[in-house]
């Protein structure tokens, strides 16, 4: 039995031998966008040369979870090259160029009467191995992302949105995220858990 505030994306949990529907995330494919990627037509506000731009523009359809007080919209985990995400003074050396990470990109919209925060480090990461992985440890360059896309933590207020990204640890070789979890405090509330399977 799942826990009553526990919620899912549309797409669901599904077993190994289920065969995909045409609403579910089987369909996406996530892209490497890195620099060298062709630029897209994008729809929204947000320059198309920013990382989040460049997620919102290339990844395909989103997944969204809503409640009575958080809409939750995953709007995609591809890989981006690390030096596109990181202050200069952190990319690595020369023999490491080209390094990437699997970052998740939220659309969060606070639909309740009180603030909520959101936290980063309340994000986990589900491999494709079945392990449990932790978002990546990194600061990263608020100039290389969309305005108002956030790193780390923000307060939305009531009816109002905002933008994360959330880049996860390195993962093995050919492991690639298959599962994606935040939980939100909701003030006066419960906790909501988000589980977007992809």
């Amino acid at each position: 039995m799942s826990h009553p505030f526990d919620q899912t994306s549309e797409a669901g949990q599904r077993g190994a031998d289920t065969k995909p529907t045409e609403r579910s995330s089987d369909a996406i494919q996530w892209r490497d966008i890195a620099r060298e990627s062709p630029p897209t037509e994008t729809t929204t506000a947000e320059p198309s040369g920013s990382v989040a731009g460049r997620i919102r523009a290339q990844s395909g359809e989103s997944l969204r979870i809503e409640t009575d007080a958080v809409t939750v919209t995953l709007v995609g985990v591809p890989g981006v090259r690390l030096d596109d995400l990181i202050y200069a003074h952190q990319q690595p050396s020369a023999a490491d160029e080209g390094i990437t990470r699997y970052c998740a990109l939220f659309d969060i919209e606070n639909t309740s009467d009180s603030p909520i925060h959101w936290l980063s480090r309340k994000t986990t990461f589900i491999g494709s191995d079945g392990y449990t992985y932790d978002r990546a440890h990194v600061a990263l360059d608020s100039a290389q992302l969309a305005p108002g896309c956030h790193t780390n933590h923000v307060q939305i207020e009531p009816r109002c949105r905002a933008r994360v990204i959330t880049p996860v640890e390195e993962l093995p070789d050919g492991v690639t995220v298959s599962a994606v979890l935040h939980t939100v405090a909701v003030s006066g509330g419960s906790n909501h858990r988000f589980r977007f399977s992809l």
